[in-house]
């Protein structure tokens, strides 16, 4: 396997607009056919692992999840359907819909030029400018239809005037050269003034439309994030937030309750996970995005927030919160499995800044309490940070490769091996599934590969790529860009193929069940108490004698 890395081929640019904008043009026509426009609906857009829940405790989500609507396995979306639902969400957002109505189209247009500049120099496989410029104009060709965008900025324009809009942008586009940078700046400068005349749609907007364009015609994880008042982008990764401490997915009559954040308001207030937040506020959340829920949710720290919950078919009374300070830990699960054979359980939510203190603490809590072998809980972890995915191997492999990771830069290459001096040793069994992605792929990767322990579960997302957040100076904001890939200990690139476990346990990943009957953890149970995970450990404990832990 070779590590080297080689640039996408450009398209050439003259067939390009030729057939490209044919294309595009003719699947408008049939994409828009009917009296009404295109419904909003849902998209998996990048969130790592497509894991479809949010922390509402509350900062920004990271990335907007699946509202209620028809759902359709999204490999299975067209192109243009997909556009679609990434404009309906980013629209959705308000955090989104505030960043666009604050910037300035000066401000938006510094945005544009360094945004070209770090994905000229900081991709993994930079796509031509004519990729780029043609993306933007593809997404206000869809947006001219989107009720989500026409709504955030105020637009109610005619089906007539629609489609003539198109039609002009699609001859604009067609005719224009895209070649160079300039090229692509001047093809959004002509967009802005068109879409200006015709639709009434702000130049910022349409500038920020060509950002989002850009990055989307990257890959599926690559976009911009704006920073909200100093918010950070990825909530899941701080130590903690404000707001009132759930984590929540879609329902169809408001949120659910997937858990309540330890020592937070709502838990104790006596939220409970499966509970139904039907309004925020005075505010209904039926058919509502999980953006507009979270954005409802959060507030400032001491503010009031007053929540209307179902539970178990029945409507409770409204609860009135106070917004506090809650602490984000990312072990959220710490107990003896088996306390005769000495199995402990760890579950962990996310790699983040503290995770590495959180295991050290909880490892040492099992230790007194007896346990002799570790089932660590790795489903449904989207990932987190490169450096705790390290941290956390280093803890088990005594020595021995974790992970490579490759780029187009030097500085993006690296080779990461054990380090510690001293490890745990006991046999170890990680669990992984579906959204296990990222971090999560690294480490039971680092663990298979050298033999460390046994990976049970299902087949792990497939992510295998590094992203980089750049934080911008035009505006309060990241580029978050692919930089690149990573390998196993094996050399093994994990990008679309994860890791594959080593005993399959066949259950239904987005089914909730009590620990006691959990399929994964009975299998992890028992392959805890048998031989071969056993003999893994006595291995790698005769390997490296004298520099663990009992």
């Amino acid at each position: 396997m070779t590590f080297h890395m080689t640039a996408r081929k450009s398209h050439d640019n003259a067939s390009l607009r030729r057939n490209g904008f044919r294309s595009l043009t003719a699947g408008l026509v049939l994409l828009f056919a009917g009296a009404a426009f295109v419904q909003a609906g849902d998209d998996s857009t990048p969130n790592q692992s497509g894991k479809m829940h949010r922390s509402a405790a509350v900062s920004r989500p990271t990335a907007p999840a699946a509202p209620a609507a028809p759902k359709r396995v999204k490999d299975q979306l067209s192109d243009s359907e997909k556009i679609q639902r990434r404009i309906t969400f980013r629209y959705e957002n308000p955090a989104t819909v505030r960043f666009t109505r604050s910037v300035s189209t000066n401000t938006a247009i510094g945005m544009y030029d360094e945004t070209t500049r770090l994905i000229d120099s900081r991709h993994l496989k930079p796509t031509s400018y004519a990729q780029r410029a043609y993306r933007g104009v593809n997404n206000l060709l869809h947006a001219a239809g989107n009720r989500a965008f026409l709504q955030a900025n105020g637009l109610s324009p005619s089906r007539a005037t629609v489609d003539a809009f198109r039609k002009s942008l699609s001859r604009l586009a067609a005719s224009t050269p895209v070649r160079t940078a300039a090229d692509a700046r001047n093809l959004m400068f002509r967009t802005m003034d068109l879409a200006g005349r015709q639709l009434g749609v702000r130049p910022t907007t349409v500038a920020l439309e060509f950002v989002y364009g850009a990055a989307e015609s990257l890959d599926k994880y690559s976009t911009f994030l704006p920073d909200e008042n100093g918010r950070q982008p990825s909530a899941s990764l701080k130590d903690h937030v404000v707001g009132i401490g759930v984590e929540i997915k879609q329902h169809d009559s408001g949120v659910l309750v997937v858990k309540p954040l330890r020592d937070g308001p709502a838990s104790d207030a006596g939220i409970q996970r499966g509970d139904i937040i039907l309004s925020v506020n005075g505010r209904n959340l039926k058919g509502q995005s999980l953006d507009y829920a979270v954005d409802l949710i959060g507030g400032a720290q001491g503010s009031p927030v007053l929540l209307v919950i179902e539970r178990d078919g029945r409507r409770l009374s409204p609860l009135s919160l106070i917004r506090q300070r809650v602490e984000i830990h990312s072990v959220s699960e710490v107990r003896m499995l088996d306390s005769q054979n000495g199995v402990g359980y760890i579950k962990l939510d996310t790699f983040a800044k503290t995770s590495s203190e959180e295991m050290d603490k909880a490892l040492w809590d099992l230790y007194r309490k007896g346990m002799k072998t570790l089932v660590f809980d790795l489903r449904g972890n989207p990932g987190g940070l490169l450096t705790t995915a390290i941290s956390l191997s280093n803890k088990f492999l005594p020595s021995g490769s974790i992970v490579s990771t490759r780029g187009r830069n030097s500085i993006d290459n690296t080779s990461e091996r054990a380090t510690f001096e001293r490890t745990w040793k006991m046999p170890l069994v990680v669990l992984v599934d579906g959204n296990s992605a990222s971090a999560s792929e690294i480490f039971a990767a680092a663990i298979q590969d050298n033999q460390r322990g046994l990976v049970v579960g299902r087949h792990s997302y497939g992510k295998g790529t590094v992203q980089t957040h750049f934080p911008l100076s035009s505006v309060a904001g990241n580029l978050k860009l692919t930089t690149a890939k990573f390998y196993s200990p094996n050399g093994r690139e994990m990008a679309g193929s994860g890791v594959e476990p080593d005993v399959t346990v066949d259950v239904d990943s987005n089914e909730v069940v009590s620990l006691a009957d959990d399929r994964d953890i009975q299998a992890a149970v028992s392959i805890a108490r048998g031989h071969r995970l056993q003999e893994l450990a006595s291995s790698v404990s005769r390997m490296s004698a004298g520099n663990q832990f009992d």
